[in-house]
């Protein structure tokens, strides 16, 4: 669920002036909660707030096992066979986004990056970057503000009062958190399948800094929300099990071993057919060598929605 949890740098000049004292001064333990402070529970069969480092990135929070999301692809399954054949494919996809906005008074996402993430949510899902267009659109339908430091430094160990307080919609509306998060962490995200025991927690949280426009050097196109809302139309990383069968369960992404850092040209980690997806928005490049879905994720995207948060779900 956490996009690409690795190291990254600011930009220089920085393009929101207030973010490089913040972010120097973060966690010493990136996406970790402080001492004391409270982790929801998180769904059954992911793990709660287990946040560490890994080969240089960190763990998600929240992050399903592999019996988890063989679960949700099951489950994806069998209530698309309970339906009649023509209610089995999405049509047009438009998804309201509801964004909030969380700020400990002097640093937060500014107005003027909200459209633009807006925009680049289309355009990816659109496959106007390259890859497929997948049939999903988003419209921004509100915006709310809030100041609240605890909120904004500790989205994760502030979760619950914070999603309880701002979550609107249902499970096809998409809550677009916005807040400050680790130095590796740069995003968490909810899948489709826990909205029905978890509504109040459904959502997707990312930091400010990532927006387009953004301080961080890498991560600045708004890539990191389009990578955490594919995890909250059900997709995988696109690194998930290795080499290992099922990979991340999408017949048309290639296995990799390892979540790509930086900006490869290409890269083949497995014995199997096909070069590593480095491009792929599920993996965790750079965001100026991300570029694309297959179709096989667009047809699973359009599926879980179908399945798990559409009107009639």
């Amino acid at each position: 669920m956490v996009r690409r949890a690795l190291a990254v740098s600011l930009a220089g000049p920085l393009a929101w002036s207030l973010a490089s004292s913040a972010f120097l001064a973060g966690p010493a333990s990136p996406g970790a909660p402080p001492a004391g402070a409270s982790v929801p529970a998180g769904p059954p069969g992911c793990r709660p707030g287990r946040v560490g480092h890994r080969d240089g990135r960190a763990t998600e929070p929240y992050a399903p096992e592999p019996a988890e999301a063989a679960r949700m692809l099951d489950g994806m399954r069998r209530r698309l066979a309970e339906l009649p054949p023509a209610a089995r494919r999405a049509g047009p996809v438009t998804v309201p986004v509801h964004v909030h906005v969380i700020t400990d008074g002097p640093l937060g996402a500014p107005d003027r990056a909200l459209r633009p993430q807006i925009d680049a949510l289309n355009a990816a899902y659109g496959g106007r970057l390259g890859g497929v267009d997948t049939g999903i659109r988003f419209v921004l339908r509100g915006v709310t503000h809030t100041a609240n430091a605890a909120w904004f430094h500790e989205p994760l160990g502030n979760e619950a009062p914070m999603k309880q307080r701002l979550h609107t919609g249902g499970a096809g509306t998409l809550n677009l958190y916005i807040a400050q998060l680790g130095r590796l962490v740069l995003g968490y995200s909810t899948y489709p399948h826990w909205y029905r025991d978890h509504p109040e927690l459904d959502g997707v949280v990312i930091d400010w800094r990532s927006l387009p426009g953004g301080a961080l050097r890498d991560f600045s196109r708004g890539y990191t929300g389009v990578h955490e809302i594919g995890h909250w139309l059900g997709l995988l990383h696109t690194f998930e099990n290795g080499c290992s069968e099922p990979g991340d369960s999408v017949d048309d992404t290639p296995p990799e071993a390892l979540p790509t850092t930086g900006c490869p040209e290409r890269r083949d980690s497995c014995p199997e057919a096909g070069d590593d997806p480095v491009h792929n928005f599920m993996d965790y490049a750079h965001d100026r060598c991300m570029s694309e879905f297959t179709a096989g994720q667009a047809a699973r995207m359009r599926d879980m929605w179908v399945a798990y948060r559409a009107p009639s779900s």
